[in-house]
C-alpha cells in the first residue's frame, strides 16, 4: 500500500471520529453509517465482545454508550497508521454519566474511559475494529474496587512526553520501521534493559497494574508478578496476532488474544488455577533515538478475569445489590 493511501486511510478515520465528536447522540447512527461497512467486523471488551455488522455496532455498542454519556467526545493522545489498511489510536472518551451503562451505576459526574483501537479501512470504509475501553477503571472511578489496588499508579494517564504523538501527517516511512523493528526484537529478547531508557522510561499499564516509572518499578509493579503468575509465557500457547503499524517514533500492535498463558501463581490477589487464561491487549511505544521510552499496553481486564474464572462484572453486582440493601430504610 502507498503512503498516500496509508494517509487516506488515517484521514477517514480521523474525520469519522471528529464528526462523531461533533453530533448529537439522535445524529450519529447517521455518522457511523456512513463511515463503517455496513458488514463491518467489530471485537471490542467483555462483556460486549464479537459484533458482526453496523446494525448489531449501533444497538450493542455506540447507542447504550451514547444513552449513558450524551456528551461523549473522543480526544487522542497516540495517532497514528504505518501498514496496510491499519490505522491504531489510544486516548480518552469523555462525558457525563448520565445513565446506567453494562451494569455500571452512573455517577452524573464527568468520566473519562481511556481506550486503545485498532481500525482497518478498506475502499473507503471502516471494514475491521479491535477496541479496548478500560472499563475496570471506569468501575472503579464509579467507585467500586473489585481488584486489590494496583501497585502501579492509578488515575488519568498521560500521552507522549513530547506531546507528539498525533500524527495526521506523513513521516518517514524508515523511521517507523525502526520503531516497530525496536518494539518486536526487544519482546523477543530477555535482555530487557538494552532496549529501554531504564531511568526515564514510562510504562502505562491498565487499571488493576497501574502506571510505573522507571526499570525497577516496572520490575516491582507489572514483570515480577506476572511472571510469578504466568512463568511459561513465551515458551508455549501463543497468542493471535492480529495487526501491527509503524510510523515516526511509534510502533503499536494488538493481539486478539495476545497472550494464552497458564496462571499458576498468585495474581492480583487472586490465587492460581492453572487455568490457561487470555490477554487482549494492546501496546503502544515511543522511541527516542535506540531506545524505548514510553509504552502504553491497554488490556480487557474483564475478560483476563473471566478465563481465571472471575466474573468481575458478577461481583459488581454484588456489591451494587449490597450498597442497595444498605442504603434501604430500617422496617
Amino acid at each position: 500500500m502507498t503512503s498516500e493511501s496509508l494517509q487516506k486511510n488515517k484521514t477517514l478515520v480521523w474525520e469519522f471520529w471528529q464528526r462523531l465528536n461533533e453530533s448529537s447522540a439522535d445524529e450519529a447512527a447517521d455518522v457511523i453509517r456512513s463511515y463503517v461497512d455496513a458488514e463491518v467486523s467489530w471485537h471490542g471488551p467483555h462483556p460486549i465482545n464479537d459484533l458482526n455488522g453496523v446494525d448489531a455496532l449501533l444497538s450493542e455498542f455506540w447507542q447504550p454508550l451514547l444513552a449513558s454519556f450524551p456528551d461523549l467526545h473522543r480526544t487522542c493522545e497516540i495517532f497514528i497508521g504505518g501498514h496496510v489498511h491499519w490505522v491504531a489510536a489510544i486516548g480518552y472518551f469523555s462525558g457525563t454519566f448520565s445513565r446506567d451503562w453494562l451494569g455500571i451505576p452512573a455517577t452524573g459526574r464527568e468520566m473519562h474511559i481511556r481506550f486503545g483501537e485498532f481500525s482497518a479501512v478498506y475502499r473507503g470504509k471502516i471494514v475491521v475494529t479491535y477496541i479496548i475501553p478500560d472499563l475496570l477503571d471506569l468501575i472503579r472511578q464509579a467507585g467500586y474496587q473489585l481488584v486489590p489496588p494496583s501497585l502501579g499508579k492509578e488515575g488519568i494517564i498521560t500521552g507522549p512526553m513530547t506531546g507528539d504523538g498525533v500524527l495526521l501527517t506523513p513521516h518517514d516511512d524508515a523511521e517507523g520501521a525502526k520503531t516497530l523493528e525496536l518494539a518486536k526484537v526487544m519482546c523477543q529478547d530477555s535482555t530487557l534493559p538494552t532496549y529501554w531508557d531504564t531511568e526515564r522510561m514510562r510504562w502505562y499499564g491498565p487499571s488493576g497494574i497501574g502506571t510505573s516509572c522507571g526499570m525497577k518499578e516496572y520490575r516491582e509493579n507489572h514483570a515480577r508478578p506476572f511472571g510469578h503468575a504466568f512463568p511459561r509465557y513465551g515458551t508455549h500457547f501463543a497468542g493471535r496476532h492480529v495487526a501491527e503499524v509503524g510510523e515516526g517514533n511509534y510502533a503499536a500492535w494488538v493481539g486478539w488474544p495476545s497472550i494464552r498463558a497458564h496462571h499458576s501463581g498468585e495474581y492480583l490477589g487472586y490465587p492460581p488455577t492453572g487455568r490457561l487464561v487470555e490477554w487482549r491487549l494492546m501496546d503502544f511505544y515511543r522511541r527516542e533515538g535506540n531506545l524505548i521510552i514510553e509504552n502504553w499496553v491497554p488490556v480487557d481486564m474483564v475478560h483476563l478475569f473471566l478465563t481465571m474464572g472471575v466474573d468481575l462484572f458478577a461481583s459488581l453486582r454484588s456489591q451494587v445489590n449490597s450498597n442497595a440493601r444498605a442504603e434501604m430504610p430500617a422496617r
